[in-house]
């Protein structure tokens, strides 16, 4: 899956779109984030969310978007 900029965000170019990576395994969200965000920046903190038991997004060490979100089964 894939998101535009949200509304209120500044547009740069290459942040108008973010992948995101959806599981209902915790472990593999908190593993790839982990990953991810090495050399890079946490834009929000894994964390609940009122649309998810565990959320965060982050901009890896090569300016792309990264979104994690847990679904249920």
């Amino acid at each position: 899956m894939f998101s535009d900029v949200c509304p209120g965000m500044p547009f740069i170019a290459g942040n108008n779109i973010s992948l995101t990576i959806s599981s209902t395994n915790t472990g593999e969200i908190r593993s790839a984030f982990n990953k991810l965000k090495e050399g890079g920046s946490v834009e929000m903190d894994l964390q609940e969310t009122f649309w998810s038991k565990l959320y965060g997004y982050l901009v890896d060490k090569c300016g792309i978007y990264w979104q994690f979100s847990y679904r249920r089964e």
